[in-house]
């Protein structure tokens, strides 16, 4: 018999996004966990990519960090700015694209249970977590870029 998951008494906030000039293009992804004891950041680029591929590839970073660190009741409530994302993982929306993403960021929410929600936020707009996780991704995707011409 598997014991029931411990239930989420603190949820951390957390941030993910991807970001791409042209689409293709090079492109980047970011994350933030706001741990109580302080903030963790990472970002990553690539030198061709799309933009779905930053953007979930900015989630699957994001949930590996907090599982590798996260306390038996902490729970993540990871903010995204885009909806197909959500759509994807959490609404059973039909996956076309980028399909070999998929399995890591599936078996880690398996893995996390109830331990994580996913909350739309709109892009460029007031939420500082966002923009500071978009702006990581920009440079990021700037970076590739110029790594690829130079």
């Amino acid at each position: 018999m598997t014991a029931a998951p411990d239930p989420v008494r603190s949820w951390i906030d957390g941030y993910a996004d991807g970001a791409c000039s042209g689409n293709p293009g090079p492109g980047g992804w970011a994350y933030r966990v706001e741990w109580p004891s302080g903030v963790e950041e990472a970002s990553g680029g690539t030198p061709y990519t799309t933009n779905n591929r930053m953007e979930l590839t900015a989630v699957a970073e994001a949930l590996s960090a907090f599982a590798a660190r996260r306390g038996g009741a902490d729970g993540l409530r990871l903010h995204v700015d885009a909806q197909n994302v959500i759509g994807w993982l959490a609404r059973g929306w039909k996956r076309r694209a980028n399909l070999d993403l998929f399995p890591p960021i599936d078996r880690l929410l398996e893995g996390l249970g109830n331990a994580v929600e996913l909350v739309h936020v709109r892009g460029h707009g007031t939420c500082a977590g966002n923009n500071r996780v978009d702006a990581l991704a920009v440079a990021a995707a700037r970076a590739a870029g110029a790594r690829s011409s130079g």
